[in-house]
């Protein structure tokens, strides 16, 4: 069990640096009225790091602030809603990608 917690928290590493690598271009996207479709799979992977990040702290395997990172979740869907593209962007690149960069520094793979 507590093997595949590890393994668990090396894919969610892997999961956080693959969800930042791929804001900017969603953010450029958006900014010219697309990337729709891109954010939509971003988004779904956006709720596998959540549902991970649930399993990883209700084990203590990792220790993040998570009500930070489900305000700007609950913002970052509202907006999607309204379909308000360049807030997404800003959102995105401003707010939601430095603190997944932010985690991504505190987690280790040991």
């Amino acid at each position: 069990m507590f093997s595949d917690l590890i393994e668990l928290k090396v894919s969610f590493k892997t999961l956080t640096q693959n969800l930042i690598s791929r804001i900017e271009p969603i953010c450029l996207d958006l900014e010219y009225g697309s990337g729709i479709e891109r954010l939509t799979f971003w988004l779904e992977d956006l709720s596998v790091f959540t549902e991970t990040v649930m399993i990883l702290i209700k084990n203590d395997i990792i220790d993040l602030d998570i009500e930070l990172f489900n305000e700007k979740a609950e913002m970052l869907l509202d907006k999607v809603e309204q379909k308000d593209l360049l807030f997404i962007s800003d959102l995105l690149r401003h707010e939601l990608k430095p603190l997944l960069s932010y985690w991504d520094e505190c987690i280790t793979n040991d």
